[in-house]
């Protein structure tokens, strides 16, 4: 409804900067995950309007007017579906992703959403060595998975550098892309964004909602969230503008939260 109302007033390309445009998703299949039919289908339609490619190509592009014609692909949270259900449907199209991995849940299950979601198990570091290197990068998503704002000094070291070097002693290549945990603007601080920056990663997801990043926002570059319930026709109006209006949804969220803690 909200989305509908949005485009009737015209409100459609508010937020559009000059890109580019980083979907997200988590897990595929179950019973609280996206249908893998579905993320077929917004592989095709996301092939069909962008140049989809990899994560560092595109945040190495931030600011200039082509960035506005790329899209990258991530998923969070390392989970097994993404090598069962993922990898196979974005080799069918010739895709690329990037998987963040949290590097200290390598081969548990999703504790965070204990109580709230389906346990969906994390890869293991043998299915994580085995992944296809031409079609997905692997990038941090801290060592607990934990909100990072408010961390000491030592605790950010721990979600940035120690997850950093254990993923690399595991893969074998650099590891230079990071994405906050539950990653909206009051998940995450100034403090964070420097760990990372100072950590050696290149440039840091967030969840704030978005169709684009501008250069200045290298380390909380804006996503597109897809949902578990989202058909394509929802996807569709998510890339073309009609959900906007939850990027200032988002920010006021985000100040009260700030304001009640």
């Amino acid at each position: 409804m909200i989305a509908k109302l949005w485009r009737w007033l015209g409100l459609g390309r508010i937020d559009q900067s000059s890109g580019p445009l980083v979907v997200m998703y988590h897990g595929l299949g179950g019973e609280d995950g996206l249908i893998p039919s579905e993320f077929d289908a917004q592989c095709s339609h996301l092939s069909a309007h962008y140049e989809i490619v990899p994560l560092r190509d595109a945040v190495a592009v931030l600011g200039r007017p082509e960035a506005r014609q790329l899209a990258s692909i991530t998923f969070d949270d390392g989970y097994c579906d993404f090598a069962e259900f993922a990898i196979p449907i974005l080799k069918s199209h010739g895709l690329h992703a990037t998987l963040f991995v949290p590097a200290g849940k390598l081969g548990t299950h999703n504790e965070w959403d204990e109580g709230e979601r389906a346990r969906r198990p994390i890869l293991d570091e043998v299915s994580l060595r085995a992944l296809d290197r031409d079609h997905v990068e692997i990038g941090a998503h801290g060592w607990t998975h934990c909100r990072m704002a408010g961390l000491n000094h030592r605790e950010l070291q721990k979600e940035t550098v120690h997850a950093r070097r254990k993923l690399e002693e595991l893969v074998g290549v650099k590891v230079d892309l990071f994405a906050y945990p539950y990653g909206q603007l009051d998940d995450f601080d100034a403090s964070a964004e420097i760990a990372v920056r100072e950590a050696g990663f290149t440039a840091a997801c967030s969840t704030h909602y978005g169709r684009g990043s501008g250069l200045r926002e290298r380390y909380r570059l804006r996503r597109i969230g897809v949902e578990p319930g989202d058909s394509l026709e929802v996807f569709e109006a998510k890339i073309r503008g009609d959900y906007d209006w939850q990027t200032p949804k988002e920010r006021l969220g985000a100040w009260l939260r700030r304001r009640t803690r």
